[in-house]
Formats: C-alpha cells, structure tokens, sequence
C-alpha cells in the first residue's frame, strides 16, 4: 500500500475549482500551493491517498466550502473539519478553536480507519495542530511557515510599547508559540527560498544550518498559465480577454499602449500606493504607458481595503490620471487572471511586485512564464526568482523613482524587453513546476519515514 500524506491548511478558504485567489489575506498563493501540491502527490505511484485537512465554511458569503469531501484528483481529496462558528472567520481569530478542531481530525482519522504516515502542516495554525496529532499518532511532521509572525511583527512596526495592541489584532503571543513547537517538532522544515531560511527562521530557536531546512520552491499552474498563442485561444480564452479588453478600453484614452500592471489583493503590505505614486509621479513613464491594476476585491471590501481603494484613487484624481489608470476590482482565477497576463504581453508591457516583503511571489512566476518582463521588490522570494530566470530587474519598494526608472528602462528598450520575456518563457518552467516540487517533497517524507528513494528530475 502507498504512502497517506494529510496536508493541513487550516482557515478553510480551500477549494479544488474556482478559487478566490487574492479574496482577503487567507486566499493569498498558499491556497494555489495547497491545492496543485496535493494534486500533484495524488498523481505519485508511490502515494495512495492525500488529504486536505481544512475549516468547514458554511456562511452564503462565502458559498462553496461546506462540503465535508471534495474531489481533487481520483487520489486527492479536501476534507473540511467541524472547528469554531459556521462561518467564516479569518484565521488570525481561530486559535480559541484549536483543541475542537485538533479533536475532530483525530475524529476523523479514526472514523477512516486509518492512520496517516505523515502530516505536512501549512502556516501556524496547522502547525500547532499537527504537532499535537503527530505526538498522539506517534508519526512524523513535516513544516511549510509560508510567512513567519516575528518578520511581519518587525514590518509591521510592532515595539515593546504597542505590542499589546497589536497583540489584540494579530495574536501573536499564540503565533509565536505555535511556529516555535512546529519547528521543534518538524522532521522537515520545507522553505521556497534561502531567504526564507536565513532571514524569517533566524528570529527563532533554531539553528538555520539545520539539515532539517530543504528549499523547495512552489511551482507554475501550467494548465491556466501559458504564453500567448493564437492556436492556444480556447472559446473561455476568447471570452475573458473579450471582457479585459471592454475594461480597458472603457477606462482607458489611449488602450493600445504598454502597460504597467501588477495584480495583488489589497492589502498594505503590498505597497500598491507606492506603484500608483511611481506613475503619477513620473510625466515620461505616463507616455510611455498606462498603468492597470488588478485587485482581489470580490463583493464587499472590508474597512482597510476601503481605504486603500480610496488612497490610490485621491493619487489619481490628484494628477489627472483618470483616463491613463484602469483599476479593475476582480477576474476570476480559473478563467480570466491568464488571459489578463497574455494581454499584457501582447500590449508589450511590463509586470509590478513593489510589495514591502514578498515571502515567494508566484504572480511574478505566472507573468514572466507568460512573457512579461519583471520589475520586483528586492526584499524577499523575488530575488532568487530573478537571479534563477533573469527575466526582469529588482528595485527598492519604498523607492518611487526607482520603481519608475525600472519600467522605463525595460519599456524603452526592445531588446531588453524581448531578452527578459525570453527568459521568463524559457526558465520559469524549467525551474518551477509542481511537479517537482511534489517529486522533491515525496523525497523528503519517504527519508523521514526511511523508504526507498524516487526518480527527481
């Protein structure tokens, strides 16, 4: 019989179709992660079953994460966990809850009858949960942080003196315990990149030399993620960018241009205002260029959404932007955020991380395989991407003019923007793939659990 891995994510905002990528700070790229890796283990000879472990949802807000099993693949299933209220709740407000859903796994696993071999815990949350199971079944636990909670403390400005208040907030005398046991406990501590290891772990009690630290990056969702080419243009494909198209050119006085785009939920840490400022700020960058903007908004924007909405709006009222800036609220993910990319690229035009901290950025892999060119913070995942593919330039986040100079540069000069899409088109998918990275992680738990060795490419 193969190997039954559970993957525990715990906040439930997990589904195998249509996913709110970017919907509020629990529907970041950790829910692409969770999903394609499951998927891609399922697809292992050497596994027999694999589990989603998350939150069961039942709020008419937040339809299509109620059913207690979900199909991903023949051999990966979701699996929703009775934990707290019905509905939603963001996970920062889930830790009163962790004994009630730490005793219903256990429920579950013994109502299937089976124990799993090994348990891959995906942020604070699962990790505490999973040391607890992992201790009871007496089986071993492998780590995925994702984003630790002392590097975002240190972002967000927290000191000695305001540190209860954000404490209120974001809990993270509770965070800070949970990752320390996940850590202690780990076989494996999974990262997808050195920084990661070298610059969020060594705020803890760990030693970053460990061997128990293994790099691997998430991989590319070939099957919505592509270059463009007319024979690819599927019915669904001709749709979205019929739409895209119509949101453009309603928006925008001049829509044949370049752009400059990013895509990102709203949220502070992502700095959008700093790429809106660039723009505004920047007389050449504006001939040279429209600036469009791609936001996770989907229904009602809570308080802080609202305001950021509002802040880059005042920037582009106040420079009579109006009509050379299109914010568009929301694309769907599984049908519309490719064919956004592959317009993008036909318009020639250039992609924008300028968050703060970027942990991994797996926006930056889906625009450059699909042939834009990169223009990134250099804090954080970002940096190894671009030093591995050589498909766009890093820049200051907290520098305007930098972020300007940096689209510019590639927007002005056609072989440096032939050169960087090249490279992205070619070396994003022979970096990146799920594939490998389920290959790689497959690796790690047969080691842990002592069995032979699989075939990585």
């Amino acid at each position: 019989m193969g190997l039954y891995i559970q993957v525990h994510s715990m906040h439930g905002l997990v589904r195998s179709v249509n996913l709110e990528l970017g919907r509020d700070e629990d529907t970041g790229g950790q829910i692409l992660y969770i999903k394609y890796l499951a998927a891609e283990l399922g697809m292992l000879p050497e596994v027999d079953r694999v589990d989603v472990i998350t939150r069961r949802i039942i709020d008419v807000d937040y339809p299509g994460y109620s059913d207690l099993v979900e199909p991903i693949t023949s051999k990966a299933h979701i699996v929703r966990i009775e934990c707290g209220p019905k509905r939603y709740i963001k996970k920062v407000n889930l830790w009163p809850y962790m004994e009630e859903y730490t005793n219903n796994c256990l429920k579950y696993i013994k109502k299937l009858g089976r124990i799993p071999d090994i348990l891959h815990s995906n942020y604070a949350d699962a990790g505490l949960v999973c040391t607890r199971l992992a201790k009871i079944l007496a089986i071993p636990q492998v780590h995925t942080g994702h984003s630790l909670g002392k590097p975002k403390m240190a972002r967000l400005g927290v000191t000695d003196q305001n540190f209860s208040e954000f404490d209120r907030i974001y809990h993270f005398s509770e965070r800070f315990k949970a990752e320390q046991e996940a850590i202690d406990n780990a076989a494996a501590i999974i990262v997808s990149t050195d920084e990661e290891r070298l610059h969020q772990y060594n705020l803890y009690n760990v030693d970053i030399s460990d061997s128990r630290f293994h790099i691997i990056p998430p991989g590319l969702n070939s099957l919505k993620i592509y270059p463009p080419a007319e024979e690819n243009r599927t019915a669904e494909n001709l749709v979205a960018r019929g739409r895209i198209l119509s949101l453009i050119n309603q928006a925008l006085a001049e829509p044949a241009k370049p752009m400059v785009f990013t895509i990102s939920r709203l949220d502070y840490r992502k700095n959008l205002t700093s790429l809106v400022k660039a723009y505004a700020f920047d007389r050449e960058l504006q001939t040279m260029a429209n600036l469009v903007i791609v936001t996770g908004s989907l229904g009602k924007m809570g308080k802080h959404e609202q305001l950021l909405m509002q802040e880059m709006q005042s920037i582009v009222d106040a420079y009579n932007l109006t009509d050379k800036v299109c914010i568009i609220k929301h694309l769907e993910y599984e049908t519309q955020v490719g064919e956004m990319y592959r317009v993008v690229h036909d318009y020639r035009g250039v992609f924008v991380n300028p968050a703060f901290h970027e942990p991994f950025g797996i926006t930056i892999l889906e625009a450059a395989a699909t042939g834009i060119p990169i223009v990134a913070t250099n804090n954080g995942g970002p940096v190894e991407i671009l030093a591995k593919c050589d498909c766009g330039l890093l820049i200051d986040p907290r520098d305007t003019k930098a972020i300007a100079r940096a689209c510019k540069k590639i927007l002005n000069g056609n072989d440096q923007w032939s050169m960087y899409a090249q490279n992205g088109l070619k070396n994003v998918p022979a970096y990146y793939s799920w594939a490998n990275t389920a290959r790689k992680e497959l690796q790690i738990f047969l080691n842990i659990l002592g069995n032979r060795t699989v075939t990585l490419t």
